[in-house]
């Protein structure tokens, strides 16, 4: 998300970035340049706030798109391990979230605004150990035809799968003792598979800006590892050298 806004910034977009803390967030508010919402999307009253502070933010400014990438595979563990409290916790962030943003915004969307989905792999296949991201994927894919299916013909909404991006969310994966958590051992072999951030935010902000917009609200995602795609997307010069896992 944060190498999301730096690239965006750099080409001379206003953003308004939605921040569980401005404190750690590494972004740093630039006047309409940038703007900084703080929400905590994991609770309904946040994700309330955070709608009330983007529309404050906008003033009478409309939106050219809206990305929804909040999440986390924190807790990991079974099902049997989890609470109601938990569950919903994690479904709140990676679903609710996603669909109250994109219908709350939905009149502030120029036409042929754009909504972008930020999915994974685990919205198609279950893991163990990864059961509250895992259902909270499936159900952002959902989501992400729903909206296809139901906002004005005029916005577009796309899903996009970005792969094994080099983040904290990998390092949370390979954390755990492989007793507990068998795919920690995957993850850490893997580690070396990962992709670089700014080659995925370049992925991302390619299909969000440059994709004719019949084209950019598919019914499948948009997969980073898709190789014919990469011609199209790779910056100058850049090789896309990460086998799919």
């Amino acid at each position: 998300g944060r190498e999301l806004v730096e690239q965006l910034r750099h080409q001379g977009r206003p953003l308004i970035a939605v921040v569980r803390r401005f404190e750690g967030s590494g972004l740093a508010p630039e006047g309409e340049a940038l703007q900084l919402v703080e929400a905590n999307l994991a609770t309904t009253a946040g994700i309330e706030l955070a709608i009330a502070g983007i529309l404050a933010a906008l003033g009478d400014r409309s939106l050219a798109a809206l990305v929804n990438g909040a999440g986390t595979v924190c807790p990991i563990g079974s099902l049997i391990e989890h609470s109601s409290e938990t569950l919903l916790t994690a479904l709140t962030l990676m679903a609710v979230a996603p669909a109250r943003l994109a219908c709350a915004l939905t009149g502030r969307l120029v036409p042929g605004g754009r909504v972008l989905n930020l999915s994974t792999r685990s919205a198609f296949a279950t893991f163990p150990g990864l059961s509250l991201y895992c259902m909270s994927k499936h159900a952002l894919h959902s989501l992400s035809r729903s909206l296809q299916l139901e906002l004005p013909p005029t916005i577009a909404v796309a899903e996009l799968i970005p792969g094994e991006v080099d983040t904290g969310m990998q390092a949370d994966l390979r954390a755990p003792d492989p007793a507990s958590f068998e795919l920690a051992g995957f993850f850490r072999a893997n580690q070396s598979n990962l992709i670089p951030a700014p080659l995925a935010v370049a992925f991302i902000r390619w299909v969000l800006l440059n994709t004719p917009l019949q084209t950019y609200g598919r019914e499948e995602p948009w997969y980073v590892y898709d190789a014919s795609l990469q011609p199209q997307w790779l910056p100058e010069g850049a090789t896309f050298a990460y086998p799919e896992p």
